[in-house]
């Protein structure tokens, strides 16, 4: 067997550096109910991704906004987070992923990012 391929840089090297180092925290969401269409099928899991490319977009709109556009821009950002946040709810009770299971996956993700010197 053959040992994997090490993985490039999580983020891209080089350029400014950011102006404002930020520590990590722990993030606490508020429940989120699920409602609409809750089928287990590839519909539910492309609209994750087209919310998620959403708040890119967004969140890019937001960094290039001027200081007097800003507030609004913020505000469209946290709306399509919100969206993101509710297509994963709606595809955890589709796909029946419990609460115990994200926690497991979070914690499964944490490691690996030790692991790779991400943290």
């Amino acid at each position: 067997m053959t040992e994997p391929t090490p993985m490039k840089p999580w983020k891209p090297t080089g350029g400014a550096p950011s102006p404002v180092v930020r520590t990590g925290r722990a993030v606490t969401f508020p429940p989120v109910a699920s409602f609409g269409r809750l089928e287990r099928d590839k519909w539910l899991a492309v609209k994750t991704l087209e919310e998620a490319a959403e708040l890119t977009e967004a969140s890019k709109d937001w960094l290039k906004s001027s200081d007097t556009d800003r507030p609004a821009r913020r505000e469209a950002m946290l709306s399509e987070y919100a969206d993101v946040l509710q297509t994963l709810a709606n595809l955890a009770v589709a796909y029946d992923i419990t609460d115990e299971e994200i926690t497991d996956a979070m914690q499964a993700c944490l490691e690996r990012n030790r692991a790779r010197g991400r943290m």
